[in-house]
């Protein structure tokens, strides 16, 4: 696996801006912006934005994902037998659950790049650098967290974390951390958004059909969703 390089070298062919212009760009025309990225890979600026906009994020969701927490059979238990005070597990909770998020955000995208340089180079026999593969997974998990910030408004609205673009709502009685839930918000419009748009980044890098980037985007970014849902059926069973 390639040693990550954060410095930004420019291309000769690149225009200005690059970086932050890919911020506004994968969403739009994000098949022009890939050809620029493949010959001048960007880590730095997507990482920063994206630690952002998951910091925005959980500032704003936290208090919604605690109080659905609370609500859960183990924590009652566990706050019952050490004793703990109501509001001093809720703080507890509160950075547990905001620092945790965060950081999971910000390793997604290194274990998507690892699963997309092996998928690419190992069993398909393409030619990318984990830099390359890591910045377009970048600015794909950028643009879902961008879609993850319009559900903000709703939780307000209905003062729940219980908000969903996918077809889990059908099960949102079962709750969040169930199975179910779980398998079926994979399947959210930003989920396929982020999936489409890796894939026609991965088609550009690759110099593949369209077909086989989304294919290659689905064994990336969907082989993390499917170790989610297995570690959520783990977990489940111990309970």
């Amino acid at each position: 696996m390639d040693q990550v390089d954060i410095t930004q070298t420019p291309s000769p062919n690149e225009k200005g801006g690059l970086s932050f212009r890919g911020l506004i760009e994968v969403f739009y025309q994000p098949t022009s912006f890939f050809e620029e990225l493949k010959d001048s890979p960007k880590v730095l600026v997507p990482y920063l934005a994206l630690a952002v906009v998951c910091g925005l994020f959980f500032y704003l969701a936290t208090d919604f994902i605690v109080a659905m927490q609370m609500e859960l059979p183990e924590v009652q238990e566990a706050m019952e037998a050490q004793r703990i005070p109501l509001e001093q597990m809720k703080t507890i909770m509160w950075y547990q659950t905001g620092i945790g998020g965060i950081i999971a955000l910000l390793l997604a995208p290194l274990l998507i790049a690892g699963l997309g340089l092996f998928w690419n180079n190992f069993v398909f026999g393409l030619k990318s650098s984990f830099k390359q593969v890591l910045s377009l997974v970048l600015y794909g998990e950028f643009l879902y967290m961008i879609g993850a910030m319009v559900h903000v408004p709703i939780m307000f609205a209905k003062d729940t974390i219980m908000v969903t673009f996918s077809p889990a709502v059908l099960v949102a009685d079962q709750g969040m951390t169930s199975i179910w839930f779980v398998l079926l918000d994979k399947f959210s419009v930003f989920h396929i958004w982020e999936i489409v748009v890796v894939g026609i980044g991965l088609s550009v890098l690759c110099e593949v059909p369209r077909n086989k980037g989304y294919l290659l985007a689905v064994l990336s970014v969907g082989g993390l969703s499917v170790l989610h849902v297995i570690t959520t059926g783990i977990g489940m069973l111990f309970r």
